[in-house]
């Protein structure tokens, strides 16, 4: 284990370190296991669900809640508090919108089938997604401490659109897997 950690930190690429590369691939190959794990059906519902949560939170009526002395803000709530909201609302979608007619229009029944590197890149998205979103609610303080690719990567405007658009026009132009059984 000594001779794992020395070598980690001993090694760089650039201003890479040996801990940035082996956290980059600790990462995608999870992202890689949730992929394979829920399908394609089901991460489309999760990044539906992210989507309507983001909306959600991002334009609840703060100052109005406010005045309702037990929900225990003064002008504006935590950022812990819209983090946990967001994540919620995203569960509470996946749960209710397979019962929804929603499915029938998106026809998202079951989980999918699709290539590796769809789920691979759905993966990617909704995690950047998802990450964009949660850095978002962070306050200053917390995204100061930060390193600098991650806030280039997450956070700011552009990055922002960035990842609200990709997920969108990745599922967009996600083809369906081809049945090799049928020949018409």
């Amino acid at each position: 284990m000594a001779a794992a950690y020395s070598f980690l930190s001993s090694f760089q690429v650039g201003a890479v370190s040996g801990w940035d590369i082996f956290i980059a691939l600790v990462l995608l190959i999870a992202i890689f296991i949730y992929g394979f794990f829920l399908g394609r059906n089901r991460m489309i519902v999760i990044l539906l669900s992210s989507y309507f949560s983001f909306l959600i939170v991002q334009n609840i009526p703060w100052w109005k809640l406010s005045s309702i002395g037990w929900l225990g803000f003064e002008q504006s709530p935590s950022s812990s508090l819209k983090i946990i909201l967001f994540l919620g609302i995203i569960l509470l979608f996946y749960f209710l919108m397979p019962r929804s007619v929603l499915t029938s229009v998106l026809r998202v029944r079951k989980r999918g089938a699709a290539s590796w590197w769809q789920l691979l890149l759905l993966s990617i998205v909704q995690i950047g997604f998802l990450a964009m979103v949660i850095l978002s609610f962070l306050p200053l303080e917390a995204i100061s401490n930060l390193a600098p690719t991650i806030k280039k990567l997450f956070i700011g405007p552009e990055a922002q659109f960035v990842w609200i658009t990709l997920p969108i026009l990745t599922i967009l132009l996600m083809r369906k897997r081809k049945n090799l059984d049928k020949k018409s």
